[in-house]
């Protein structure tokens, strides 16, 4: 009997799980002249899609979320935690690097009907976290599920987001201006 990895798992919005296994590792590396130990990498650059879906024979499409994340004084946020969200599962995260710039790549359905947030959270607890909409279903959108103080953007590829960061009294004042204090 032998001993199977589980490679990736996925839950889509239908509720259809698909789980791909791999074959079992080898107990040390390969070495040598003309070896790698360099898994297949987690998305094929040709097709956008995941390996793991590839394995299935489903071709799912792969999103890039790029941007910086800024404070009030311009001033590039390193560390912040980048997490994409549909329709409230995480489906993927990233961090920002020195400068303030993340890249997060993640199984994302352009044409889909579902509520999609990116949320922004820093380590410096003192920064409030910032949550933005970048799609909100047709039943969200009935049932007001979503405050039209929370910042919306359209999501297109090679879009890149610009984010700033701030604390209470900052987030309290583009309220205000938001007219969302009533």
């Amino acid at each position: 009997m032998s001993r199977w990895n589980l490679r990736g798992l996925a839950i889509l919005a239908a509720g259809t799980l698909f789980v791909a296994f791999a074959a079992p590792a080898p107990a040390a590396p390969p070495s040598g002249p003309g070896t790698t130990t360099d898994p297949r990498p987690p998305f094929d650059e040709r097709s956008g899609a995941a390996a793991e879906f590839q394995s299935l024979g489903i071709s799912r499409p792969v999103s890039t979320f790029e941007g910086v994340v800024l404070d009030i004084k311009e001033r590039p946020l390193p560390n912040v935690l980048v997490k994409l969200i549909v329709d409230g599962n995480l489906v993927g995260t990233a961090s920002t690097d020195g400068n303030g710039i993340y890249q997060l790549r993640a199984i994302y359905d352009l044409n889909a009907d579902d509520t999609a947030l990116l949320w922004f959270i820093a380590p410096d607890r003192n920064l409030i976290a910032k949550e933005v909409v970048l799609r909100e279903s047709k039943a969200s959108q009935e049932h007001h599920l979503i405050s039209p103080c929370v910042p919306r953007t359209a999501y297109t590829p090679g879009r890149q987001f610009r984010i700033y960061l701030f604390g209470s009294a900052n987030r309290n004042k583009e309220l205000t201006e938001l007219d969302c204090l009533r």
